[in-house]
């Protein structure tokens, strides 16, 4: 990730934009200086990010995202996780979750996190928050990991109508360096621009998702866009070396972080600091031991509600301890994702940590021609296994391997993280927190340990 910082002379501020991409990173710092907030240049760089980096973290997709307001010290959380079509039943998967195609989308919820944080945060126009993207979408470099991907990937993309007429040029893919259009795409966030948030959700945006997947044989409806929502939660904590830890409640797998957390407590920095192979150690246990028994009650926040307090209990802790302390071997959990990441902070003290994705690379390998939105394909989240707490259900939503962070000492902001990596998420935030609060690390430092 590429940091870009600015100062506003005209405002006097300060503003760190960190986001997957330089090019979504610009579209931040232009809205900052023109007079905007953290929350303009957060919906300004998030659009250009589905702009540039769509085969990841598309307007298809969802996002999880942590906000402090500077002036308050409170920390809000917006799940904008997708939930299951109204026809996802479980009789339907009775033979498995589709990992790609036009079974595999749930509801995209990127875009109605843009609307709510604006109606509620926002201060510049809200067109003025697309040009940037619009620009992107209608050109823009193929960068070497998009065209790595690509060649990865061509035969399932090739046969995809939408995919194929985006990123092949006759029957090669787009290479590094060549421009990379997206007219459709363009129209679509125009649209969105001119119309607001609700124009991805009713008309003719949602008419043409809905007619798409439907001809192809898929379940995902324009009633389903038109009855979502995402939910303001109250974010999770713990307390690790003196510092509150902030993270997502279920279906975020955020707790599974918090409880590596826990389990580790049991030594002391001094230990971790000093022998980095038994630190690594200790963090596979902790991390085996967490997968093993927390991984089960990440689920719709509806279906576990219990699910916080059972994984945070002063007696999963002890079990968790006993684990990291023992060294204990565990069972692997199978691991992968696209994602990318927004960090924001301003010297108002303001910050915003965004992880927004379409689930694996190119999502459902399934793109809407007209719209140019490439579908999620976050169906996969789920179980097809009946009566789990995460087994798949109309309007549910999935377990969530997306994981934004921030911690605050004596309520002052001291870091805002995120990283993509699926459930490694957690992982890694918790060794990047061992460098900086076990070790005392810089940040630079601290992200550049192995």
């Amino acid at each position: 990730m590429e940091p870009r910082a600015s100062r506003s002379p005209a405002y006097g501020r300060r503003f760190m934009a960190v986001t997957g991409h330089s090019l979504a990173s610009l579209a931040a710092v232009r809205i900052f200086e023109g007079g905007g907030n953290i929350v303009d240049a957060m919906i300004a760089s998030s659009a250009a990010t589905a702009a540039v980096l769509g085969h990841a973290a598309g307007l298809g997709g969802d996002c999880f995202l942590l906000y402090r307001d500077g002036a308050s010290g409170t920390i809000f959380g917006l799940n904008a996780s997708g939930t299951a079509p109204a026809l996802a039943t479980q009789e339907r998967f009775a033979d498995g979750m589709a990992g790609r195609g036009p079974l595999a989308p749930v509801v995209p919820g990127l875009v109605r996190t843009w609307g709510e944080m604006h109606k509620r945060f926002g201060k510049a126009r809200w067109p003025s928050l697309f040009e940037t993207a619009i620009e992107l979408a209608e050109a823009h470099p193929v960068s070497e990991v998009l065209a790595t991907r690509l060649n990865l990937q061509r035969d399932e993309l090739a046969t995809d109508p939408g995919c194929a007429s985006v990123f092949f040029a006759g029957s090669k893919p787009v290479g590094i360096g060549e421009t990379l259009k997206q007219p459709a795409l363009a129209r679509t966030l125009r649209r969105i621009a001119e119309e607001g948030a609700d124009a991805f959700y009713h008309g003719p945006i949602a008419d043409a998702l809905g007619r798409y997947v439907r001809e192809w044989g898929g379940l995902l409806s324009a009633s389903d866009l038109a009855n979502y929502a995402p939910i303001w939660a109250e974010p999770i904590s713990s307390i690790y070396r003196g510092h509150s830890v902030h993270v997502m409640p279920p279906n975020s797998c955020g707790a599974l972080l918090l409880m590596q957390l826990n389990g580790l407590s049991a030594v002391d920095s001094e230990v971790l600091a000093s022998k980095p192979s038994l630190r690594m150690g200790y963090q596979m246990s902790a991390m085996r031991a967490v997968f093993a028994t927390g991984v089960p009650l990440i689920a719709d926040p509806d279906a576990m509600p219990d699910a916080v307090n059972i994984l945070l209990s002063h007696e999963m802790s002890m079990v968790l301890q006993g684990a990291v302390l023992s060294l204990t071997a565990g069972r692997m959990q199978p691991d992968s994702g696209g994602t990318s990441c927004l960090l924001l902070a301003d010297s108002e003290g303001n910050a915003i940590s965004l992880v927004q994705s379409i689930f694996n690379v190119f999502g459902a390998a399934f793109m809407e021609p007209s719209t140019g939105i490439l579908l999620n394909n976050r169906m996969g989240g789920f179980t097809h296994a009946p009566g789990k707490a995460n087994t798949v259900a109309p309007g549910k939503r999935p377990a969530h391997t997306l994981c934004p962070v921030m911690v605050t000492r004596e309520g002052r902001l001291r870091f805002a993280m995120a990283t993509p990596g699926g459930l490694s998420q957690t992982l890694t935030n918790v060794q990047v927190l061992g460098h900086l609060l076990d070790s005392g690390l810089e940040v630079q430092a601290a992200v550049e340990q192995p």
